[in-house]
């Protein structure tokens, strides 16, 4: 994702790395990343929650849990969401994001220990501060009042927040119960249809969470959440691993097979084509399969096969994801607050005007972003939800 959100700003780039425009029926690898985000997320909740309930907390405990969990991906998305639709006040637009961004790192990724001498609490009290002081100074001529954020749109984290919350909820609810999601992957994709046919407006000022939570996004974390049931069944039965990766690769072809068939629908409504921006169910239902299918390979070669040698990079980004997400804005502002000091000039924008350079920027971008996330957490600096 770091990779992809860099080229984005390269002139010339290729567009099967760039997003499909919204009245566009089809998909670039770009418009996976999202997707396999939410399909991994979900693969995790019956690892995660699941075996919080198996050392026996109590389901209304781990709900509350999953809620501040959501609530917490909400906030950061909703910042980095104003960030991006301009701010004007007392603080320029990369003053502010620097600011969000250290205040959202003490508040939830102050390590448990403190920094030297300073404890947490007062980490995470001063990230409050910090929170509330760019709340306040944020300001949108377009808007009045207090507190000018606004959900724009939820943002990418926003958004995966949202999907949790709905996937995680059933999940404390049901448990481990195949037929259950079976049945909530099918009715969240009807609900997601139902919402494009305008059959939800009567939901008035809720509708805008149809879709995150019980729509297209919430049935690709529920997609991940049935795969995820049914590795930790495998795992606890034993039997064969080959036999497991065909039932996988199965079920990634009838998650394929369906998207398919919903698209041939495309000529009858626009819901049925595959599109990202409008959060599709034929988009959704070819996600989960592409997703599930990367994550067979993966299965057989490391789990079958034994392959140990990945690049030391990929182990990091798995471990300070949050982190990694959130410091790529964050160099951005940096680098836009250094502008003055040479000249006027964003020389890291500059390498975006020609297509070669800057495609190996964008890479030698999201390397040192994750290296740095890796070494940030090293510092005890991790954002655990």
């Amino acid at each position: 994702m770091l990779f992809v959100n860099e080229v984005a700003g390269v002139t010339g780039a290729p567009t099967s790395l760039l997003h499909r425009p919204s009245d566009f029926d089809g998909m670039t690898i770009t418009d996976l990343v999202f997707p396999a985000f939410l399909f991994i997320v979900g693969i995790a909740v019956p690892f995660a929650l699941g075996g919080r309930l198996r050392r026996g907390e109590a389901r209304g405990q781990v709900w509350r849990h999953v809620l501040l969990r959501s609530l917490a991906l909400v906030v950061m998305g909703v910042l980095m969401v104003n960030a991006e639709h301009g701010v004007s006040g007392v603080l320029s637009a990369p003053a502010w994001n620097v600011l969000a961004t250290l205040g959202v790192l003490l508040v939830w990724g102050a390590p448990e220990s403190g920094w030297g001498r300073v404890r947490r609490p007062w980490l995470r009290g001063t990230g409050l501060a910090l929170l509330l002081l760019v709340a306040l100074a944020y300001r949108n001529p377009e808007v009045s009042g207090w507190i000018h954020l606004r959900p724009y749109w939820w943002g990418i984290l926003g958004l995966i927040g949202w999907a949790y919350l709905g996937v995680a909820s059933l999940y404390v609810l049901t448990g481990d119960r195949p037929a259950i999601l079976v049945s909530g992957i099918a009715l969240f994709y009807c609900v997601a249809l139902a919402d494009a046919a305008g059959s939800m407006r009567w939901l008035g000022a809720l509708r805008p969470l149809v879709g995150p939570v019980i729509g297209t996004h919430g049935a690709l974390v529920l997609a991940g959440a049935l795969l995820g049931v049914l590795l930790r069944r495998h795992l606890l039965e034993g039997g064969s691993h080959w036999r497991f990766a065909a039932r996988a690769l199965g079920y990634a072809a009838a998650l394929g097979v369906a998207g398919a068939l919903l698209r041939s629908l495309s000529g009858v409504h626009p819901a049925f084509i595959i599109s990202k921006n409008h959060a599709t169910a034929p988009w959704g239902l070819v996600s989960s399969a592409l997703t599930c299918a990367a994550w067979v390979v993966v299965f057989v070669l490391v789990d079958i096969l034994g392959w140990r040698r990945w690049p030391r990079s990929f182990g990091i980004a798995g471990e300070n994801p949050l982190v990694a997400y959130l410091m790529a804005p964050f160099l951005l502002s940096v680098f836009a607050l250094l502008t003055p000091l040479f000249g006027g000039t964003n020389h890291y924008q500059a390498l975006g005007a020609t297509t070669g350079i800057g495609l190996v920027r964008s890479a030698v971008f999201a390397w040192f972003v994750v290296r740095l996330s890796g070494w940030m957490r090293s510092r005890g600096v991790r954002v655990q939800l």
